[in-house]
């Protein structure tokens, strides 16, 4: 998942969310509670920004998780550094990180060019991935606060 929409360096230097990234972020929590999805684990790359979406996002589907930092997520991290760690997950989990970070790691991941495709990768963007039996990532849906409104 894309953060949500954030403030300027002007107005906030850490980039936190603004009030419309917010009320965004929320709306798509509440589809994902509507949608019946959750998570056992919620990661974030550790700016505010990441931060406050994921708080958002776990207190509306997974009121138990205390989302958490992790290391190399960050908006121009090698997807590289966390494959392995991904590749180990086996619960359902939320990766919250920016732009150009989480379309690189789709593609790694998938072996698609999404950056070509239709998903959109505006602030809030979620996009879920599944691994299959053999081992092989596809992209099973993706949304995003505007497809929403």
């Amino acid at each position: 998942m894309r953060h949500g929409e954030a403030l300027s360096s002007q107005q906030d230097p850490e980039r936190g969310l603004s009030e419309a990234g917010k009320e965004k972020i929320a709306l798509l929590a509440q589809y994902l509670v509507k949608e019946n999805i959750h998570f056992q684990h919620i990661f974030h790359s550790g700016k505010k920004r990441t931060r406050e979406t994921a708080e958002i996002v776990a207190a509306a589907t997974s009121p138990d998780i205390v989302p958490q930092k992790i290391d190399d997520i960050t908006p121009n991290s090698d997807p590289v550094m966390v494959i392995d760690e991904i590749e180990s997950w086996d619960e359902d989990t939320l990766l919250i990180s920016h732009l150009p970070f989480i379309p690189n790691l789709v593609n790694m991941l998938t072996s698609q060019n999404i950056l070509t495709s239709s998903i959109s990768f505006e602030p809030g963007a979620i996009i879920a991935l599944e691994r299959n039996p053999a081992g092989i990532w596809k992209i099973t849906w993706s949304t995003s606060p505007s497809e929403l409104t």
